[in-house]
Formats: C-alpha cells, structure tokens, sequence
C-alpha cells in the first residue's frame, strides 16, 4: 500500500512537471511568433506555478519520506495507546457475551489455553487450574454421552433357588433404568463378567452401557443365566429386540435400534435386568458412567430381613443430596437418594445393609 501511494504521487508530480514545461514552452513560443491571443492568456503563470509544484512535490517527498513515516507511526501509537482500554473492553465483552464467537478465531488449544488462563486467575494458582481443567476435560468434554434426568429402581427380594442360610444365600435384585442421551451410537451393550480385569476394562469402554461383577461362588458364575438375566430394552417408550451371546468368562446382551432413531436427536431409553447378589456382601453399587444431570435412585427390600438400610453417595457435585427413607417396620421399607444438578462420572450411590440375624 506505502509503495503504491508513493508511486502515485511520483507519477503525478512528473505529469504535472511535464506539464507545466509545455505550458511554458508554449508562452515562449507565442511571445516569439506574435500570436496575440496566446499572449492574453496566463500560460506562463500556470506553467510556472505546476512547474514549481511538480518539483516541489518531488523533492519533498524524497526529503520527507522518513520523517513521515515517523509522524505516522506516532499517530498510531497515540491512537492505539488511547484506544486500547476500549478495544480490549470490547473484545473482552465480545468473547463474554458471544462465547461462539471464540470458535471462528481460536482453535481448540487455544480455547484450552484460555479456559486454564482464567481458571488460574479466579483460583490463584496455576498448577491448580491445570490439573483442575484437565480432569475436567477428560471426565465431560471426553465423554462419549451426556445422561439427562436419570432413574434408577432396586427391588430385592430373597433368592429361593439357593440357601437361606450359610454359604451361598442371594438377594434377587431387579434394576431398571430409564434416561434420556443422545445416543452416538445405535448400540447398547450389557455385560456381566467374573474377571476383575475384564470389569474394570468394560467399566470404562464407551461402547459398554452396563458393566456388572459377579464373584463365582458355588456352580455360579457370570455367565450363569441366575447370575445375569435381561428383562427388557424401550427406545422412547418401544420394546427392542436384544441377543445374548455367552461364553465362559461371561455373557453380554446386545441391542440394535438403528432404524428407530435418528442419529443427533436425543432419545429416552429405558432397561431392566435382574442380578444376583450376596446376601452376606451387605452392598449393592449404583455408578454413573457418564456425566449426569439430575439422578434419582431408589431401593425396595421388603421381606428380605435387613433391619436397617444405609446410603452412601459418592455422587461429584457442590450440592448436598435430598434422601427419604422408610424403616424396615414400615409395609413397605426403601430408601431413596436424588441430586439436582450435573455429576461428573464414576460417581453413584451404594446401598448398605445390615441383616437381623446380625444384630441378633
């Protein structure tokens, strides 16, 4: 741009310099040959005076080139130097109140860099909001789905096909979920293992819905259909079709709703299944794979001679939990737990109990 303004204004001054030499050449020319009405006119004044600004013109741009540039460059400063409380002011504001306006100039390790950046100002410690945010990125913004209203139902009731008393006594425990997501994938997937290794993978795969540990005990184990029995699968309010493979470490139930879904829109899906468990293990674990907005769980255990029932939530979130709890005297005992607001994963709730013959 600076060398076209100074081609221009070279360009100009030579044209205006060669004109004013042929208009003084031509005042010359009349005076020499009499015509009288070139003589009226002013061509030697006008030639003189585009001649004096031509050269004018040429020689002060070549003298003050430097000095210009300098003066302009002051102005600038002076402007930017008064200007620049407004301009980050607006910039600030402009990335406050249109945050998506970050995405079109900032990629996304910049937009990292300036989460941890103000996260260290609002804390006062750096290395603080760097461990902080990155948690935070993997456990939400690494998170495959996002769980919205979640609800989860116990039921326990005696297992009759196994001991009362002594080694090996159950509790059938018949769980159903129900939770709206956006799915990112038109598969769920519920396992039951005996491995601990292969739990602790499935745990924390995102294509695994439900993960569920049984100890072998007696001629039990995970693969055993006592041990692991699938009920029933609803994709917004419709029953699905599941296939269950087995193997000898384990068995899955697989369900494919593709074609009753369209991919991007949420969908509120619901599953029961009953499992087995010990009756002298006193605990039943509730996890939430995936960060959760608003959680509900629920426990019934009538007839089942606990005497008393114990929550303990491990449930991620500033806010305290809201329990209800119904005594083994009443007709019909449960506890309840519920959270408003967002839990990160790995959180959940277990339920603990103790039996009468204990306390007897």
């Amino acid at each position: 741009m600076e060398r076209l303004y100074q081609t221009k204004l070279a360009l100009l001054a030579t044209i205006v310099t060669v004109v004013g030499i042929a208009l003084m050449l031509l005042a010359h020319w009349a005076g020499g040959n009499g015509s009288t009405w070139l003589n009226d006119l002013p061509i030697m004044e006008v030639g003189s005076a585009l001649f004096t600004t031509g050269l004018i013109a040429i020689f002060f741009e070549y003298i003050d080139q430097t000095d210009a540039e300098t003066r302009a460059n002051q102005r600038l400063r002076k402007v930017l130097a008064e200007e620049a409380p407004a301009i980050r002011d607006a910039v600030v504001d402009g990335f406050a109140f249109a945050p998506e306006s970050l995405t079109n100039v900032a990629s996304t390790s910049t937009l990292d860099r300036i989460v941890e950046n103000c996260l260290s100002l609002r804390l006062g410690d750096q290395e603080l909001a760097t461990d902080a945010y990155r948690d935070l990125r993997e456990q939400i913004i690494g998170a495959r789905q996002r769980w919205g209203d979640a609800h989860v139902s116990v039921a326990l009731t005696p297992w009759k096909n196994g001991p009362a008393t002594g080694n090996g006594p159950m509790f059938v425990a018949t769980i159903s979920w129900e939770y709206r997501f956006v799915p990112s994938s038109p598969l769920l997937r519920f396992s039951c293992v005996s491995d601990l290794d292969a739990f602790r993978e499935l745990s924390v795969d995102p294509t695994s819905t439900t993960a569920w540990y049984f100890a072998p005990i007696g001629n039990l184990d995970a693969s055993s259909p006592e041990a692991f029995e699938f009920v029933q699968v609803a994709v917004n309010g419709k029953a699905q079709a599941v296939r269950r493979s087995a193997r000898k470490s384990g068995q899955t139930f697989t369900c494919h709703f593709g074609d009753d879904v369209n991919a991007g829109h949420e969908i509120t899906v619901s599953y029961t299944y009953r499992v087995l468990v010990q009756r002298h293990g006193h605990v039943l674990h509730l996890d939430l794979a995936q960060p959760t907005k608003n959680f509900r769980a629920e426990l019934w255990y009538g007839d089942c001679g606990i005497r008393r029932m114990n929550v303990i939530d491990y449930l991620s979130g500033p806010r305290q939990p809201r329990y209800r709890h119904l005594e083994a005297s009443d007709p019909s005992p449960n506890v309840e737990v519920a959270y408003e607001g967002w839990t990160f994963p790995k959180g959940g709730v277990a339920f603990v109990w103790v039996l009468d013959e204990e306390l007897s």
